[in-house]
């Protein structure tokens, strides 16, 4: 398999202030969607590192994540080969603002 068999999109899929008036006491919600290509004829894992700054909670995901620190959510996916797969999740963030 080679590297240029894989490829991955990503968008944001929505974004809005949850409470708060001021930025430095907002919370915001936003969600997220990454699909993952795999044109090769084995299957990978491919490994989904996204940097969430501030005091942040995954409040809905399609796969279960990991925090391998407090600023990245990680997502090990299994990508069929000539296949794809979709990674949703919604994330809520707390402003950390001073």
């Amino acid at each position: 398999m080679a590297a240029f068999d894989l490829a991955a999109e990503r968008r944001q899929t929505a974004f809005e202030q949850l409470s708060g008036a001021r930025r430095d006491d907002a919370v915001y919600g936003s969600a997220h969607e990454v699909i993952l290509r795999n044109a090769g004829k084995e299957t990978v894992t491919v490994t989904v590192r996204e940097p969430i700054p501030g005091d942040w909670t995954i409040v809905s995901e399609s796969r279960p994540h990991e925090r391998p620190d407090a600023g990245t959510a990680e997502w090990k996916l299994r990508v069929p080969g000539g296949g794809r797969v979709t990674l949703g999740y919604r994330v809520r963030v707390k402003s950390m603002l001073q």
